[in-house]
């Protein structure tokens, strides 16, 4: 007997110290976890230069600048984790990243699932047209266009906004959805759209990267802008990790060193463009020379063929005048 109740009581110590690890673990808060694990991740969507962007293998911008800052403060490493814009807050509920820095403009709606620092950059949504398009000076202007947006941003947002509710309610407009801005502006210049919104930055560095386009400031027509501002964003509740971040990124921005690297990595940005579209072109190049060579092969293939089909004639029409000569020789 007293070895069944030292067995129980045993069972039950395991139980209370497993149970108590258990609660340590889920009561440890974002801010613990990175100091344990001596590791700040990043999540981030690499769609948007000049703040994230992909330079070769690897993902730089102003961003991941910001987030290198912060992990410095931190005494941790900085991982970066490259995912969709619209899964963001996913991670950091699922606590596969601790901190979310992707261009984020902070919305009410956005409040509600994530904490955010305070601002570090402000900006505008803004509108991209041809540069030949002299119609569109407002968003009311843009009444019966195809609007291209980035799925998931303020962009989408106002532009989806005003489209079903809005200014541009019944007017004939309608909102392509894109993942990536790059693809949009291909969709401008190819007809697909007639109009791109998104932020200022971005709006700048897809006219400075594409041929043909202009863009300008977002407004409506009684002059109410849409200033935005961009914010670094954790997990509900992780109001210590956000008061952290907060004390190293305000002097960054009260010293200009976030303004200096949005200099820096505009300049960057374009140079990552250059380089893309010039790989774009020798891909294009080496495809077109394989298609001509194999052009080439197929018609030598035909000559050939021809030819052989030459001799075949030939070899019949000797056969025949054979045949036609012993039938001769056989009637004499």
């Amino acid at each position: 007997m007293k070895k069944i109740i030292s067995g129980c009581l045993t069972l039950s110590m395991v139980f209370c110290l497993a149970s108590g690890f258990t609660s340590a673990a889920e009561e440890q808060n974002a801010l613990e976890r990175i100091q344990e694990s001596g590791k700040l991740v990043m999540a981030t969507d690499a769609a948007w230069p000049p703040f994230e962007f992909m330079e070769g293998e690897d993902v730089v911008g102003v961003d991941v600048a910001i987030a290198q800052d912060i992990a410095d403060g931190l005494g941790v490493e900085l991982e970066v984790i490259n995912v969709a814009f619209d899964s963001l807050s996913m991670y950091l509920e699922n606590q596969e990243a601790d901190i979310a820095i992707a261009a984020i403009t902070v919305t009410e709606d956005r409040q509600e699932v994530m904490e955010f620092s305070e601002p570090y950059t402000d900006t505008y949504q803004y509108i991209v047209v041809k540069e030949d398009d002299d119609s569109v000076e407002t968003i009311e202007d843009l009444a019966g266009y195809i609007i291209g947006v980035h799925l998931g941003t303020t962009g989408d947002f106002l532009a989806s906004d005003e489209v079903n509710m809005g200014v541009l309610a019944g007017t004939g407009a309608s909102v392509q959805q894109y993942k990536d801005l790059t693809v949009a502006a291909l969709g401008l210049n190819a007809g697909d759209v007639q109009a791109i919104v998104c932020d200022k930055l971005l709006a700048e560095n897809l006219c400075e990267v594409n041929e043909g386009l202009k863009c300008f400031e977002a407004v409506y027509e009684d002059g109410s802008s849409t200033n935005e501002q961009y914010a670094i964003a954790a997990n509900k509740g992780e109001t210590e990790l956000i008061e952290a971040i907060n004390e190293i990124v305000q002097p960054l921005k009260e010293d200009g060193t976030i303004d200096q690297y949005i200099l820096d990595y505009t300049e960057r940005a374009s140079l990552a463009e250059e380089d893309n579209a010039d790989e774009a072109a020798a891909d294009e190049t080496e495809a077109v020379a394989e298609e001509t060579e194999a052009a080439a092969e197929e018609t030598e293939a035909a000559a050939e063929e021809t030819e052989a089909a030459a001799d075949e004639t030939e070899a019949a029409a000797e056969e025949t005048e054979a045949v036609a000569e012993e039938t001769e020789a056989a009637a004499e």
